[in-house]
């Protein structure tokens, strides 16, 4: 019942601010900084890092998609692949390109005004997800500086055993056989985060996510796996993980900038003139949009 009321009471503000078109200052609405919209009330990263990657669209816009962001925490609470947890990469990416991919439909130029409201729902789970890779994963520790993916076309589904080309990392996703997984679990962190996959001859990195007990399904295996709280990086409170927090924030606020350019070709490529004219009605009045290039 709870999801339930969640996405009732999310939809509703969401669409209620979108109805706004620029009736609302710049200040994020209350809603956005109580329980249960917010992804955690001292430390409101996801929101920050919304703003902070979006900062050139209209005000109401931006506030809708934060919102659609936090709710994710509440609506979603138990599915590991809308957080990357439990080593759910494939499910993970599915949820991000699935969800922009009906934003990009609900963005339609056949389709009414108020048919933004789910294109913006949609956004939001989306960029709720990606941040959490950054957060949840340890691409950090294995020295990732770099996004998961940085092209233009649809976000890529991140199998087990496949090698991420902008990293080199291997997706450790359940078991594969002749392949072995390692980690010092002895090590001190960050050193303990830093998993090995043997994939034949070679020796390459291996990247995980941290378990949550009350998520079904594990698709980590034992040799590699460390707990969400052993691995979390989701705040600066986190004693002796504030410099991989702060690098993993940074990198979600680029991720999120570039779904934004990725969310813009997808529109043109589906819609044509017409859809990209339809969501620069997004864009806040004189605003600087990103340098939209693959990477």
């Amino acid at each position: 019942m709870m999801n339930v009321r969640v996405a009732t009471v999310g939809w509703a503000l969401i669409a209620s601010l979108v109805s706004g078109c620029g009736g609302i200052d710049s200040e994020p609405p209350a809603a956005e900084l109580n329980q249960p919209f917010s992804t955690s009330p001292g430390e409101p990263n996801h929101e920050q890092i919304t703003r902070a990657g979006l900062a050139f669209l209209r005000p109401e816009i931006l506030s809708a998609i934060v919102l659609a962001n936090v709710t994710t925490d509440v609506e979603f609470a138990l599915v590991n692949a809308n957080h990357f947890d439990d080593c759910n990469f494939s499910g993970g990416s599915l949820v991000v390109s699935a969800s922009e991919a009906q934003a990009v439909r609900s963005l339609s130029p056949a389709l009414p005004a108020r048919s933004d409201a789910a294109a913006i729902l949609a956004f939001g789970r989306a960029l709720h997800a990606v941040q959490d890779f950054y957060a949840h994963t340890n691409w950090v520790e294995l020295g990732g500086t770099v996004l998961v993916d940085g092209s233009l076309t649809a976000f890529p589904t991140l199998t087990g055993y496949s090698i991420i080309p902008s990293s080199g990392f291997v997706v450790v996703e359940g078991t594969k056989k002749k392949t072995s997984v390692t980690r010092n679990d002895d090590a001190a962190y960050p050193a303990n985060a830093e998993v090995t996959v043997k994939l034949g001859k070679q020796k390459l990195p291996g990247l995980i996510s941290g378990t949550v007990d009350y998520e079904p399904g594990n698709s980590c295996p034992p040799s590699a796996s460390m707990t969400h709280a052993e691995l979390n990086k989701d705040k600066l409170a986190n004693p002796g993980r504030e410099a991989q927090h702060l690098a993993a924030k940074a990198l979600a606020t680029s991720q999120t900038t570039h779904e934004w350019c990725r969310l813009s070709e997808l529109v043109r490529e589906a819609w044509g003139d017409a859809g990209t004219a339809r969501l620069s009605r997004w864009l806040a009045p004189g605003a600087v949009q990103p340098d939209c290039v693959a990477q």
